[in-house]
């Protein structure tokens, strides 16, 4: 500390605990602090959610000797922590309702959660119509704080469906308000704001704003989300391993700390889409399979669709066509349509587009691509609609190539290879296999009739 100033969030969490340790026999200020400490660990450390939710069934215990107030304060804590355990809280939400009086604020409400966690379900319907009630109920209370959060709440509800322009009013209204807050959920929100519209250099200048506030105030929260959007926009750019070190770190701390809502923040498929670019399969599949047992034991409808679509992509990416997997990538496609999460339905298109072009299914390929286009057009995301009209180009006429000429797909990897790039640089600059590189480049030898890449670049000087 500095003249009085706690400098960082471990300061907060060892002045909680040394007070913990010295509250004695003082029934409300043991519960509050078990609160204080689990909520901390829980929405600003994002760890040990087992023993958030421990501390705060204690305080909740503590709480019937301590009055009405800290037994609403400590239902909130519990809400928060059975909810980032994929648990559901309707019976805390019930009970804060029942037994708290009407004096707690909207911040401080389990309701506020419930909310949050129909997002990160992809119960949209259930989710808007909770947090717009809140918002409106701390507008008509004059809560600032709680009018801030729940604004919050409604732009990552817009952000997690793809209403771009929504989102992008609700920032621009933030930036003009004089109240902020002092974490970087802004720059966060900013970061996925530019991550879904395609706008990588945009969403990595927020990243990294909210990345470097987020280590000043040691909130992991706003770390986890900053490095997601970076990851996302990294797959954009044709970046797997760059995806890779933003999104597994994400993945490794909910899965080390015990946030088993696979939701709240939702690196999987990306990541799994990153692993496989990569030829990690292995690792891929079982991403895909701690998602696929989490979601399967919430009955979690995002999670589910996601497991799907993340199987698929791994299946599609095995060599040879397969049918089952284009049909469950369709499927999900189909599954989030229903759900109302537009942007997950049009990158699943994509990815359904691009492993029917690899694997040479024309006609099928350039429906999904087509598909996949304009739900981005719709959707104002103008470089994700150009990563889908790349893709559709590389299909093409289907035009049958006269004898000994190099077809378009030829032409690009041999253009790369004499340039001096290897087959692995290759691959991910066209975002095809390695294998899919080396038949190219095997045809496209025998049709000019060399066997090295020297004779390559020689022949391709001759023929400009």
């Amino acid at each position: 500390m500095t003249d009085g100033v706690v400098a960082s969030n471990d300061e907060i969490r060892r002045y909680l605990a040394e007070a913990l340790s010295e509250c004695g026999g003082d029934p409300p200020l043991r519960a509050r602090l078990l609160g204080e400490i689990a909520v901390n660990d829980a929405t600003i450390r994002v760890e040990r959610i087992r023993d958030a939710e421990a501390s705060a069934l204690e305080a909740l215990a503590a709480a019937r000797l301590a009055g009405a107030d800290v037994e609403a304060f400590a239902l909130y804590v519990l809400g928060w922590a059975r909810a980032l355990r994929g648990r559901p809280i309707d019976d805390v939400c019930a009970r804060f309702l029942a037994d708290s009086n009407t004096a707690s604020s909207v911040a401080g409400s389990p309701e506020r959660v419930a909310g949050q966690r129909h997002v990160w379900r992809g119960e949209i319907q259930q989710a808007r119509a909770i947090l717009v009630r809140l918002l409106a109920l701390a507008d008509e209370r004059g809560e600032a704080y709680s009018y801030v959060l729940q604004r919050l709440h409604v732009c990552q509800l817009e952000l997690r469906i793809g209403d771009w322009d929504a989102a992008a009013r609700l920032l621009d209204e933030w930036a003009q308000s004089s109240e902020r807050v002092m974490w970087s959920m802004y720059e966060r929100c900013r970061a996925l704001l530019a991550a879904g519209r395609g706008l990588p250099h945009e969403a990595e200048q927020w990243a990294a704003e909210a990345l470097a506030g987020a280590q000043t105030a040691g909130n992991q929260w706003d770390r986890l989300e900053a490095l997601r959007a970076r990851g996302t926009a990294a797959l954009l750019t044709h970046e797997p391993a760059q995806a890779t070190k933003s999104l597994r770190p994400v993945w490794e701390h909910t899965r080390r700390e015990g946030v088993d809502e696979p939701g709240v923040f939702p690196p999987a498929p990306d990541l799994v889409e990153a692993l496989v670019e990569l030829g990690e399969v292995d690792e891929a599949m079982a991403v895909t399979a701690r998602l696929r047992d989490l979601a399967a034991a919430q009955e979690h409808p995002w999670g589910l669709a996601t497991a799907a679509r993340c199987g698929a992509v791994a299946g599609l990416a095995a060599g040879s066509y397969n049918e089952d997997a284009a049909a469950t990538l369709a499927q999900a496609a189909a599954d989030y349509g229903a759900l109302g999460l537009r942007f997950d339905r049009a990158r699943t298109l994509l990815s359904l587009g691009r492993g029917q072009r690899r694997l040479k299914k024309w006609g099928a390929a350039r429906d999904s691509l087509e598909q996949a286009a304009a739900a981005f057009e719709q959707l104002g995301s103008p470089g994700w609609a150009q990563e889908a009209r790349a893709e559709l180009a590389r299909v093409g006429a289907r035009r049958p190539q006269p004898a000994g000429e190099l077809t378009p797909a030829e032409q690009r990897v041999v253009e790369l290879a004499a340039d001096g790039l290897a087959n692995k640089e290759i691959a991910r600059n066209l975002y095809v296999s390695v294998r899919t590189v080396e038949v190219h480049l095997k045809h496209a030898y025998a049709k000019l009739g060399i066997r090295s890449r020297t004779q390559l670049a020689r022949r391709l000087s001759e023929r400009v």
